[in-house]
C-alpha cells in the first residue's frame, strides 16, 4: 500500500510538472507563431513622449550695485552757550521782562532752535525784601515771564521748566541795595 501511495504521488507531481511546462511552453509557440508571419493582433500603439529636456541652469544676474546712501550731512555742531551771561535782571517787587531781557531771550531761543535736543530750567530768584512765602511766588512769576516769552518765541514748552528759588540762593549777600538787585533774576541752567 505504501508502494501504491508513493506511486500516486509521484504521477501526480509529474502531471503537475507537465502542466507548467506545457503551458508555459504553449506562451512561447505564440510568441513564436507571431514572428513567424502571422499578423499581430492590433494593439494601440503607445506614442512615446520624450523625455524632458534638460533645465537650463537659471539665469544668474549680477547684483546690482547698490545705490548709494542718500548723503545725509551732519549737522554742524551748535557751539555752546554762555547761559551766565543771559542771566535776567528785575526792578524791585517786579516780574515784567526789560529790553535787555528780551535780548538775551531771543538769543537763547536762537541756540534753542538750533540745538533741538537742549532742555533749560529757569530759576526765579528775588532779594531777601519781604516774607519768604511772596518771594517764592514772585521768584516763580518771573520764570513764568520768562518761559511765556521763549513759548511766543517757538520753543516748545515741554523743553522748559521753571522753578522758584525766592531769596534761598542770593548771587550775593543781601547788604545793601546794589546787592538786593543783583538777586532780583532769572538764571538759566541745562536740564535733563
Amino acid at each position: 500500500m505504501v508502494k501504491k501511495s508513493y506511486r500516486l504521488l509521484v504521477i501526480l507531481v509529474c502531471v503537475a510538472a507537465f502542466g507548467f511546462i506545457v503551458t508555459g511552453c504553449a506562451k512561447k509557440t505564440m510568441v513564436k507563431e507571431e514572428a513567424a508571419g502571422r499578423p499581430a493582433p492590433a494593439v494601440e500603439a503607445k506614442k512615446e513622449v520624450p523625455p524632458p529636456a534638460p533645465m537650463a541652469p537659471p539665469e544668474v544676474k549680477p547684483a546690482p550695485p547698490p545705490a548709494p546712501a542718500p548723503k545725509v550731512e551732519a549737522a554742524p555742531p551748535v557751539e555752546a552757550i554762555d547761559l551766565v551771561g543771559l542771566r535776567l535782571q528785575f526792578a524791585f517787587d517786579d516780574y515784567s521782562l526789560s529790553s535787555k531781557s528780551k535780548e538775551n531771550l531771543e538769543k537763547l531761543a536762537g541756540w534753542m532752535k538750533k540745538a533741538q535736543d537742549a532742555k533749560i530750567q529757569i530759576e526765579g530768584h528775588t532779594c531777601d525784601i519781604g516774607t519768604s512765602e511772596y518771594n517764592l511766588a514772585l521768584g516763580e512769576r518771573r520764570a513764568s515771564s520768562a518761559k511765556t516769552y521763549l513759548e511766543n518765541l517757538g520753543i516748545a514748552s515741554g523743553r522748559i521748566s521753571t522753578i522758584s528759588y525766592g531769596e534761598e540762593r542770593p548771587l550775593v549777600p543781601n547788604k545793601d541795595e546794589g546787592n538786593r538787585s543783583q538777586n532780583r533774576r532769572d538764571e538759566f541752567v541745562m536740564a535733563k
